[in-house]
């Protein structure tokens, strides 16, 4: 059996901001919030190892700006000692929580939530304890679909990683990745919710005990398939993603327990049955920070964009437009159609810093953070250059900066396309950036 070598604390808060406040997610919201249906909660995962340290927080938002990460940071240096690259903050991209997620916007949020997430990272050290720690992948393909191509790429690989104390104790956490964007409540819904992912969580809670986390993957172009825009779908839809990962989370158990058999009654012998997933191994917790600085796009002035649109739109009414073709025309609109509603043409060139960084768990695994909506092939691309076993991509994470499309996605147009601030090549030099974090913490 392997040793406890590493301990583990969690701990979750509430950050449900007061009622009233503008909504983020979606423009054609124009009311404030009316209600809460469910709380937005801050979930913390710390591992320790003795000679190293490393804190995961994830937050119920929308996205995490930089002036928020950099708070949190700044007061778990201040309170625990804990250095700043060793801090990830991440989002569960939830649609149904607040607009103002920086300063200017709403700057006695931002500061209040900040000391929340830093509480919340002493709550979990000084719960932390002995564990073991068990990694293990399950399919789910049948709660997500491409939104820019029905039969594009899909995460379809669901990763659980279970801090495991033993098993008459619950676990610690059980951190669950996948990548789908949390919009099964749509932008007539004026209350708070966590969407699916907290109806995730509550559903793993219930169901094993202990701090349920998920982890946001590169869910750019990933949405949820609903059969309502209701609570009940988000119940629903979360709690298919809950039982996987309970599943899957118990199949491991055995793992830290010393194994599973089964009586063989014709030769009188107890038969071993491998259990699902693996233990980690050769612990050892570090981390990499990388910063980069990447060129904003140039667009055409307003005005050529809205002949465009008129050119588009006429076209598209044409007599004999094929329904292909019709699809083709529409996403060209729908990218010009987002410049014009949210002034992008007047956006100023220039450059926008970047974060990407890497938390070393063990041999096998590790977490890497993408700083905003990152498309699933990026995030596969990265996991299959990292080398790695086991890797967690944390899309969403230590800051903000938007949609950012493979260059091969630009020519199909689409409201991503045209949301970005990026040019063809931005997706392919912050995964560079990122693949290059992980290794370097296992040469």
């Amino acid at each position: 059996m392997a040793a406890l070598s590493v301990l583990a604390g969690a701990a979750t808060v509430d950050i449900t901001p007061p009622v009233g406040l503008p909504m983020g997610g979606y423009g054609g919201r124009s009311d404030p919030s009316r209600g809460i249906i469910d709380p937005l909660h801050a979930r913390v995962a710390v591992l320790s190892d003795g000679a190293g340290e490393i804190a995961i927080i994830v937050c119920d938002l929308l996205g995490v700006g930089s002036e928020l990460v950099a708070e949190t940071r700044r007061l778990v240096e201040a309170r625990a000692g804990l250095p700043a690259e060793r801090v990830l903050v991440a989002a569960t991209h939830t649609h149904a929580g607040p607009a103002g997620l920086r300063l200017r916007d709403a700057p006695e949020f931002v500061a209040v939530t900040a000391a929340k997430l830093a509480g919340a990272v002493t709550m979990a050290r000084r719960s932390a304890v002995p564990v073991r720690l068990e990694a293990g992948s399950v399919e789910l393909s049948s709660i997500s679909l491409n939104r820019r191509d029905p039969l594009g790429p899909i995460e379809d690989t669901l990763r659980v990683l279970v801090a495991d104390p033993g098993r008459d104790r619950p676990p610690v956490f059980t951190l669950v990745s996948y990548a789908c964007h949390s919009t099964v409540r749509e932008h007539d819904n004026l209350e708070y919710s966590a969407d699916w992912p907290g109806a995730m969580a509550r559903s793993l809670e219930r169901n094993l005990g202990g701090t349920a986390i998920y982890l946001q993957g590169a869910a750019g172009d990933i949405n949820p398939v609903w059969s309502a825009h209701d609570h009940t779908e988000v119940e629903r839809v979360g709690g298919i993603v809950g039982a996987a990962a309970t599943r899957l989370a118990l199949e491991m158990r055995p793992l830290a327990g010393g194994g599973q058999w089964s009586a063989n009654l014709s030769w009188s012998e107890d038969v071993e049955v491998p259990a699902s997933g693996m233990l980690l191994s050769g612990i050892g917790l570090d981390a990499a920070v990388t910063r980069l600085d990447v060129e904003r796009r140039v667009r055409p002035p307003v005005a050529d964009t809205e002949a465009q649109l008129d050119q588009l739109r006429t076209a598209m009414a044409s007599a004999g437009v094929s329904r292909q073709e019709r699809r083709r025309l529409q996403a060209r609109v729908n990218e010009l159609g987002v410049v014009r509603q949210w002034g992008l043409a007047q956006l100023r060139a220039g450059t926008q810093a970047v974060e990407v960084q890497a938390l070393r768990v063990s041999d096998q695994c590790a977490f890497v953070s993408l700083p905003g909506e990152f498309f699933v092939a990026t995030g596969r691309d990265v996991a299959e250059r990292s080398r790695l076993g086991f890797p967690l991509i944390a899309g969403y994470a230590n800051g903000s900066v938007g949609y950012v499309p493979p260059a091969a996605e630009y020519a199909q147009a689409g409201y991503e396309v045209g949301m970005t601030q990026f040019g063809p090549g931005a997706a392919e030099a912050i995964a560079d950036a990122a693949v290059a974090a992980v290794r370097s913490l296992y040469a």
